[in-house]
């Protein structure tokens, strides 16, 4: 990912060697192109209040020069540091009025008039820092801005914070339950006897499961994986009035004596999504040391070493894993429609025949073009989705914009059906020049797989282009680390493969007047 930073100070040194940086203060439109331009304007620390005001109004200048001239490309506004606000005086501290009004006022309003500007409050970065904020010897021999020593953990947070405006995060947290959920071994002391609520340590547990109890309601998955007796666990779910993550709100458990690397294997293919999303809790660091050998991509933080840390563990696991720029209505839904696909699951046992089952079903998909209202779901999927993803391709909502204004078709669906609304779970990218139609991207959540939506959507979508013209579609298949389960898709809906490369890419062909035969029992909506 390659960047374009504008800058006043010196910042070359905070960033990787991909990136571009403009000169002190220049505000020229850069002659390559980026994926994202950085706007990185400081005050400087040096100067006299007075002096600090000027530079605030210069910089609110240049923003708003360049963010007026770059309207179709991903722009990313550092705030000012809040670090060395010196004011001549108290009741009236003019420095300190001016950094809040611009961070919280003038880049606020930037915002809400340009979708395409993002902003980072570097002051986030500031709070976890116990070093000096500025190295005085290297501000003044090489207008280092920021202390050249925390230059490592400004990099980490810095691309973390791209990854949130991506919309990337992990998708689930496993939690073991004894001196974890709860202080205390609930085989041992009893459902009421484990330190939960009312005096610590039972108070610091019960914050930890208020604060993950809302994290479910972010769209975040939550499961348990724990070795104990489930009759112990289960008593106390129905028991204790004190304790908030149960049946009701995970998405999936395994509570047995077995390995917990077998376990969370178990839980990720139950939840069809990759163990790379997710986040293991828990107190035991044998166990942890288990899961870190073989799950190595699952992600195993330290586990505090007193209860009263509990809280700040919380918010450091979220802020690095979990965090998120945007929240869309997809994403706080999700707990839910997991818990809906166990019930889906469920009833298929009953039906012996296929057809049967998904008649039953009461299957409907709404497929609609992207609009403002959709265009940032449809990103984070380009940027998210990668085991249902023909080619992997990565797409900001300008580059998706972009398309749309070159004359590509983008959609996507809505899934529906007797047990609940899976919202936007479907994406399709078409271009199309004066020859032929090409397959840009198709990608789908897993979570709807087992339907037969991914087959009937696409030719859905096709059958309505083609109807209005009948050109050729051309189409790939990527290969990627994840995406396996895509390498026969095409295949199976009906396009010829052409050839195939020998590190996997399959080249297709569809043809627009073979007949498209959709089953009658999916209720099909083309907005």
């Amino acid at each position: 990912m390659r960047n374009y930073i504008y800058r006043n100070y010196t910042v070359e040194y905070l960033f990787d060697n991909s990136s571009i940086f403009s000169g002190y203060g220049d505000v020229s439109l850069p002659a390559e192109d980026f994926d994202n331009i950085i706007l990185f304007y400081q005050v400087d620390p040096s100067k006299t209040p007075d002096n600090q005001i000027d530079e605030i109004e210069e910089i609110k200048s240049k923003i708003s020069l360049i963010t007026n001239l770059i309207t179709d490309k991903r722009v990313v506004i550092l705030t000012l540091s809040e670090n060395f606000q010196n004011n001549w005086q108290i009741k009236n501290a003019e420095v300190s009025d001016a950094i809040s009004k611009f961070n919280n006022v003038f880049l606020k309003d930037l915002v809400l008039r340009q979708s395409n500007l993002k902003v980072i409050d570097i002051n986030q970065f500031f709070e976890k820092q116990h070093l000096d904020k500025v190295d005085w010897r290297f501000f003044f021999t090489s207008q280092m801005i920021i202390n050249p020593k925390l230059a490592k953990p400004f990099k980490k947070w810095f691309l973390s914070q791209l990854d949130f405006i991506s919309l990337k995060r992990k998708k689930c947290i496993v939690l073991d339950c004894d001196n974890t959920l709860w202080g205390g071994v609930v085989g041992e002391d009893g459902v009421h006897g484990v330190k939960l609520g009312q005096d610590y340590p039972g108070n610091a547990f019960k914050s930890f499961q208020e604060l993950l109890l809302e994290l479910s309601s972010k769209g975040v998955i939550l499961a348990v994986c724990s070795k104990n007796n489930i009759e112990d666990v289960q008593e106390l779910w129905n028991n204790n009035p004190n304790n908030l993550i149960n049946d009701k709100v995970l998405s999936a458990y395994r509570i047995n004596w077995q390995n917990k690397a077998e376990n969370i294997k178990s839980i990720a293919e139950e939840l069809n999504i990759g163990t790379d999303s997710f986040v293991f809790i828990d107190d035991n660091p044998i166990e942890r040391g288990l899961v870190k050998e073989f799950l190595p991509e699952v992600t195993v933080p330290d586990f505090p070493e007193k209860p009263y840390e509990l809280v700040n563990f919380f918010w450091s696991v979220y802020n690095e894993y979990f965090s998120t720029f945007e929240l869309s209505n997809e994403d706080i839904k999700k707990t839910e429609q997991y818990k809906e696909n166990f019930f889906r699951n469920e009833s298929k046992k009953v039906f012996e025949n296929m057809d049967d089952y998904l008649s039953s079903l009461d299957i409907v998909v709404d497929i609609i073009p992207a609009n403002d209202g959709n265009i940032t779901r449809l990103a984070q999927m380009t940027q998210k989705t990668n085991q249902f993803n023909l080619r992997t391709q990565r797409y900001t909502e300008q580059d998706l914009k972009a398309k749309m204004d070159n004359g590509g078709h983008i959609f996507c669906a809505n899934v529906k059906d007797k047990f609940g609304d899976n919202g936007i779970t479907i994406e399709c990218i078409i271009d199309e020049n004066e020859d032929e139609f090409f397959l840009d991207s198709y990608l789908l959540s897993c979570r709807i797989l087992g339907r037969e939506i991914e087959k009937i959507t696409l030719l859905s979508i096709i059958k309505n282009l083609t109807s209005v013209s009948n050109k050729p579609l051309k189409a790939e298949y990527i290969p990627s680390k994840k995406n396996i389960m895509t390498k026969d898709f095409l295949e199976k809906v009906g396009f010829v493969l052409e050839k195939e490369l020998e590190d996997g890419t399959k080249y297709y062909n569809f043809d627009p007047i073979q007949n498209i035969e959709i089953k009658d029992y999916y209720t099909i909506n083309i907005k």
